[in-house]
């Protein structure tokens, strides 16, 4: 039998698919939904106790969000962490807090982060946009052609990505960029694109959901094969990843870790959502308890399970 929690009001930045897609698991435990988000006719307003029709980045909103919730969590990572810093000082609780969608809002800090704790990264350097003409090319060739441009803030699903096959579309490229801080990461050739959900609670319990294997079109996830078809070494690395990755973030809720694997069965992390993933969608119906349950359970003080 589950002990009752002092967290019954969940707030949600973000009234997408994503909130409206939590609103059975929340019914279940037994949580009350405050959603924040900008309009009327968004999904998650039909499954919210109540709402606060504000801009998912409006911080001056969510310290009223605050006032009715216990702790808040995210949809998305399209926010004002630096607006939202005074609130968690003067007592807000965030989870995920606010330093993991800081980190995940800038791929650059990503890489960086990744590097630091010993997670296996794919070549990357970065622009800042000041850059020359021979630097540009200098950086271009030290990753080695092709590469894959990404804009550092505000990609996703895609958006914000190309790929370079020369020193002349480099060029090119980053002028259709307006020369905005990108990241430069190497062409990875891999077999299969493989992703894991992992979540971690404020007491430290770890639940790893199996790691499957998505197939995109045109850049967007449209397929997850669960379990993904990989070997059992894979599936250990993928793990062993999942689990480095929240503990070192001391992450509270869930997080979707996206990955390449090679030809030659290495595993190269590519980026992370610390939230509910459309990798992660299968969970509804293949698992005991779905990807969004488990965020509620982790952010609500209720056992991972």
């Amino acid at each position: 039998m589950e002990h009752p929690s002092k967290i019954q009001r969940v707030g949600i930045i973000g009234g997408g698919q994503l909130a409206w897609m939590m609103g059975p698991a929340a019914k279940n435990l037994g949580l009350k939904l405050v959603v924040q988000t900008p309009s009327e006719s968004d999904p998650a307003v039909a499954i919210a106790h109540s709402t606060l029709l504000a801009d998912v980045a409006d911080a001056a909103a969510t310290q009223s969000l605050a006032a009715q919730c216990d702790v808040i969590t995210f949809e998305n990572e399209f926010i004002d962490c630096q607006g939202l810093q005074t609130l968690a000082d003067g007592g807000t609780i965030f989870r995920p807090g606010l330093d993991v969608l800081a980190l995940v809002l800038d791929k650059r800090h990503q890489r960086e982060f990744f590097g630091r704790i010993g997670l296996p990264n794919p070549r990357y350097g970065f622009l800042n946009g000041d850059e020359t003409e021979v630097e540009l090319t200098a950086k271009g060739e030290n990753i080695g052609f092709p590469l894959v441009m990404k804009t550092r803030r505000l990609g996703y699903d895609g958006y914000g990505t190309s790929v370079v096959s020369d020193a002349i579309q480099l060029t090119a490229t980053w002028d259709r960029f307006k020369q905005a801080p990108v990241l430069l990461e190497e062409f990875v050739p891999f077999k299969q694109e493989l992703a894991v959900m992992v979540a971690r609670s404020a007491q430290g319990d770890i639940a790893v959901y199996p790691t499957v294997e998505t197939q995109q079109v045109d850049q967007i996830c449209r397929r997850v094969l669960a379990p993904a078809r990989v070997s059992p070494a894979v599936a250990a690395t993928m793990e062993s990843i999942a689990r480095a990755l929240v503990e070192q973030l001391q992450l509270v809720g869930i997080v979707g870790i996206e990955c390449f694997l090679t030809h030659d069965d290495r595993v190269l992390i590519n980026e992370i959502a610390p939230r509910p993933h459309n990798s992660g969608h299968y969970s509804l119906d293949a698992c005991e308890t779905s990807q969004f349950e488990q965020q509620l359970r982790a952010v609500g003080d209720r056992p991972l399970t």
